[in-house]
């Protein structure tokens, strides 16, 4: 018995068959119809009569029996439809998978996250975004301060999510997204626990566990100068993790931004005197025009509902009162 499926693959390599003429041969194989046959695939009854006549002078053979209105498929037609529907099951794929990455419902999106954001609320959002385009594939990259501009303008990220204290960079677009309060965390049994908030002043008398990364480095060390004081940093790191295990374990306290808190959470309090906070962005190429998946990003991270700071604040305090009742 001949193996059709070989004669048909070495057909299609050899012969300029194109998808119409397989969606009018498969039209005519369930209808067994001409006339209904070029209605389906909405074209003339001429026009789908040379397709098939075409489709059957490539492969050599007929396709249907004609006998009047009485139309069958060969030995040869129904040898090769599941071939030919196999290979419009793929096209159809093929067009789908293509107007999908075109509308950027599929694609990858490298997205920087600076080293000294917590996960505590872009996790949530990043989830929820993930659920409502699941074709999106998210690569999320830790990324210092000083790289963040480069890895943009070189299209090593898409986008970055950054806190920035500097002046902005002309060839990026800065999409704000919300803001967050310093903090300061202290080891556990600390007479920080009995405040309210905490002054600038009252921290800086305190053995200092410092952040290299921290927005407020310089400005910390400025205030002291300005106190007659000299800020008694006892460590020095870059590593977030290695920052709070040292002040859980009594080296001193340190500054962090709120939602950077790791889980169980230290004891923390807001810094006043001044009140420090700082602003959340997401950094873009200063593009006209974004990639379809990036513009899905942007847009639902400019709409989500991010925590303000008078919420927190509220929430923090009354919760600090009915502790220090």
């Amino acid at each position: 018995m001949p193996c059709y499926s070989a004669f048909l693959v070495h057909q299609i390599e050899l012969t300029p068959m194109d998808f119409n003429q397989i969606r009018y041969f498969l039209a005519l194989a369930d209808t067994l119809n001409f006339t209904r046959a070029a209605e389906k695939c909405h074209v003339s009854q001429p026009a789908l009569t040379q397709g098939i006549k075409r489709l059957e002078e490539e492969l050599g053979g007929e396709l249907v029996h004609r006998d009047g209105r009485y139309n069958e498929l060969t030995k040869l037609g129904k040898s090769l439809r599941n071939d030919f529907e196999q290979i419009n099951r793929m096209r159809l794929l093929v067009k789908k998978s293509s107007s999908e990455i075109v509308s950027g419902e599929v694609a990858e999106l490298n997205i920087g996250i600076m080293c000294t954001i917590g996960p505590q609320v872009l996790a949530g959002m990043l989830n929820i975004f993930q659920m409502d385009y699941p074709m999106l594939s998210v690569a999320l990259h830790d990324v210092t301060p000083p790289a963040v501009e480069d890895l943009l303008l070189t299209g090593g990220l898409d986008a970055v999510f950054c806190a920035r204290r500097g002046a902005k960079h002309s060839r990026l677009r800065y999409v704000e997204l919300y803001e967050e309060p310093m903090v300061v965390a202290f080891p556990p049994k600390h007479d920080f626990i009995n405040y309210e908030t905490v002054p600038l002043i009252d921290i800086v008398k305190e053995p200092y566990v410092e952040r290299l990364h921290c927005e407020f480095r310089q400005d910390t060390h400025e205030f002291s100068a300005e106190q007659a004081l000299e800020l008694n940093v006892v460590f020095r790191s870059e590593r977030e993790d290695w920052i709070q295990s040292l002040i859980r374990d009594g080296v001193g306290v340190g500054m962090l931004p709120l939602y950077s808190l790791l889980k169980p959470s230290l004891d923390y309090r807001f810094i006043t005197e001044p009140v420090l906070t700082r602003k959340v962005e997401l950094a873009i190429t200063n593009n006209t025009r974004l990639s379809p998946a990036l513009n899905k990003l942007v847009e639902f991270a400019s709409s989500y509902d991010w925590p303000s700071v008078e919420t927190v604040w509220s929430l923090w305090l009354f919760q600090v009162c009915l502790l220090l009742d």
